[in-house]
Formats: C-alpha cells, sequence, structure tokens
C-alpha cells in the first residue's frame, strides 16, 4: 500500500502533467493553426497581424506556461512552485473570466470553460496543501 506522503508527491506530479499537458495542446493549436483555434474560441482573426498576435498571445504564452511545469516536473524540490505557479495563474484566469461574464453577460456561453477552470484551481489549491502537510510530517520526524 502506498503511503500518503508517496500518495501526495505523485498526485502533485499527475496534477502539474495534467496542466502542462492541457497548456500545450492549447498553445499548439493557435500557434499551428490559430484560425480554427480562435473560431473555436469564440472570436475571429482577420488580417495577417491577427494571426502574428493569436500565435504569440493566445499560443506563446500558455506553451511557455507549459514549458515551465515540464521542467518543474524533473525535480520533487519544484513540485511545490510549480502547484502555487497554477493556482495562482488558475485563479487570475478564473477572476478575469468571472468579471468579463458579469460585464458582458456570458454565463450561458462561459459555463464550460469555467467548470474546468473552477476545477484546476481546487485539485492545485488541494494538492498544494497535501504537498505542506507532507513536507510538515517529513520534518517532523
Amino acid at each position: 500500500m502506498m503511503s500518503s506522503q508517496t500518495a501526495s508527491l505523485w498526485l502533485a506530479r499527475l496534477t502539474i502533467l495534467a496542466v502542462a499537458v492541457l497548456f500545450t495542446r492549447i498553445g499548439l493549436r493557435f500557434i499551428t493553426d490559430p484560425l480554427q483555434a480562435a473560431a473555436n474560441s469564440g472570436f475571429s482573426l482577420d488580417s495577417a497581424i491577427g494571426y502574428t498576435n493569436a500565435r504569440a498571445g493566445m499560443g506563446g504564452f500558455p506553451l511557455s506556461f507549459a514549458a515551465i511545469l515540464w521542467f518543474s516536473l524533473l525535480s520533487s524540490r519544484r513540485l511545490r512552485q510549480a502547484l502555487a505557479l497554477i493556482a495562482t495563474v488558475a485563479g487570475a484566469i478564473l477572476t478575469i473570466r468571472l468579471y468579463s461574464v458579469v460585464q458582458d453577460g456570458t454565463l450561458s456561453q462561459s459555463v464550460h470553460i469555467l467548470i474546468p477552470e473552477v476545477a484546476i484551481l481546487g485539485i492545485s489549491l488541494a494538492v498544494l496543501w497535501m504537498d505542506g502537510r507532507r513536507r510538515e510530517a517529513q520534518q517532523s520526524t
């Protein structure tokens, strides 16, 4: 049977891996096919600079975030920082999305994305808390 400390480490890695895969897919989708990715997200591109900005902004930022997470998986010392980064990014995205929903009246169109964003934030915070408990237990032994 796996100890709770070992399970906590693997849950942290699994969470980071899942978010790294998600943001890699988002980034690559916008880099390789910005027109379709934009259309799937509810906006359109109508100029060459629009394509460039979609690739850089909507592709580059998620891919950069994913790269940091992939790198963090290489060391158990970086897991906590990666989880904190996920919680920070997810919290900022969720806050901005909720503000936008109120400002733009897009709740019904946004529910399908709000649910996974809340889940990512909740899971990252829960795993971060579990990792803190694991570290406390290690220090007390």
